[in-house]
């Protein structure tokens, strides 16, 4: 009897061993995973419930500004009426910033910073992402005909405005397309808000992502560096755009399918710009390739006071697109020479704008005052105009 009893006791201590290595063993396996990032292996199939998301409140709301510096908290923007920031160009979404060469890891310090800066005051943002890469656009066959002007004034050495991040020497696709891939996932995963790899603190996700910026500024100029030699955005042509933009979109579905991807826009609606893009429409894959058009007006929508967004749409439907939304992400109607003058003709092409059909519409500048004959009064830090009080009553007309 006493036998039976030792062994029995025996069998319980060793499976209260046994149970406790399993835990142990468990424990750290737990732990592990949790902190093993792989941007490689989509795991969406998990069922993992989405942790944060956009606001009903932001998704209303139909403006923004550019922004994206690493000191930009959007205090101005919340102070004017709107919900939305831009990056860029360039915003910290840059493949060489974030990447120093192929082998390296992914760097979100300075992307991490600019997410904080915004969410702290409840600002969704729209992200650029550039596919520039020094270190991989020198492999290129033709690398030399990539590379930009020394005065362009987005260098990190012609930073003279203090945005804290730049674009790289050579605008081209990249050499390396899985690489770039790689680049492109591991930065929609970060900050698309499933609870998968995402940005530790994370409250408002970005789903939203456009597709390089401008690439037609350069297209057809007579410039040897494009249209303006200290802006140049893209080294090549509308075939090349296209294959970037399909590439670009495969990569930020497989990271996160409920994603809204923005192509980039035409400088404008002259016939130079909106040629561009009907070459890259000829392109059946880069048709589908998003899911919002865009476009660009800096002072250059006399006729239609539209933000451009009428002959755009119409260029659309030429090209057999016609159920896209449309953003105006870069809008500048300043023609006049007096603050209340370039309130109302900002007023009246944002009226034009979302006549027309423009879902959202992002602001280039902050103040009415004359920006171009007279700067007098800006240098002496004095904007005569209310202009804070008047982009308010734009906002408000539009509220919901």
């Amino acid at each position: 009897m006493k036998k039976i009893i030792v062994v029995g006791i025996t069998l319980v201590i060793a499976i209260f061993g046994l149970t406790l290595v399993f835990l142990r063993i468990v424990g750290k396996n737990k732990i592990a995973k949790n902190n093993a990032i792989n941007i490689n292996v989509p795991r969406k199939n998990q069922a993992i419930p989405a942790s944060v998301f956009i606001p009903e409140k932001i998704i209303s709301n139909k403006f923004g500004w550019l922004g994206g510096g690493t000191d930009d908290t959007g205090e101005g923007i919340i102070a004017r009426g709107g919900l939305w920031v831009r990056t860029g160009p360039p915003g910290p979404f840059v493949w060489d910033i974030m990447q120093k060469s192929k082998d390296a890891g992914f760097n979100f310090a300075v992307a991490d910073q600019i997410v904080n800066n915004f969410q702290k005051n409840n600002i969704s943002i729209l992200a650029i992402i550039f596919p520039f890469a020094d270190w991989d656009q020198k492999n290129l066959v033709n690398s030399a005909d990539c590379k930009v002007s020394d005065i362009d004034e987005f260098l990190i050495k012609n930073d003279k405005k203090g945005r804290g991040v730049y674009l790289p020497y050579y605008r081209c696709n990249p050499n390396d397309w899985a690489a770039y891939q790689e680049f492109v996932k591991a930065i929609v995963e970060r900050y698309d808000g499933d609870g998968i790899n995402d940005m530790h603190g994370l409250k408002i996700p970005i789903k939203y992502w456009e597709v390089m910026n401008e690439p037609d500024l350069q297209y057809k100029s007579n410039s040897p560096y494009g249209e303006f030699d200290r802006s140049t955005f893209y080294r090549q042509g509308p075939e090349e755009y296209a294959r970037l933009l399909v590439e670009t979109s495969k990569a930020i579905r497989l990271a996160d399918s409920e994603a809204k991807i923005l192509i980039a826009a035409p400088a404008g609606a002259d016939e130079r710009a909106l040629s561009f893009y009907r070459e890259v429409f000829k392109n059946a894959d880069a048709r589908n390739a998003f899911d919002i058009g865009n476009i660009h007006c800096i002072a250059n929508d006399q006729n239609t006071h539209d933000f451009n967004v009428g002959p755009y749409k119409k260029m659309l439907a030429d090209s057999s697109i016609a159920d896209k939304p449309i953003w105006v992400t870069e809008a500048d109607a300043m023609y006049g020479k007096i603050g209340e003058e370039n309130y109302q003709s900002t007023k009246k092409s944002a009226t034009g704008a979302i006549a027309a059909g423009a879902e959202r519409i992002f602001f280039t500048g902050d103040i009415f005052d004359d920006q171009r004959t007279d700067l007098s009064q800006l240098d002496s830090g004095v904007n005569t105009y209310p202009s804070e009080e008047k982009f308010r009553e734009i906002v408000k007309g539009f509220l919901k």
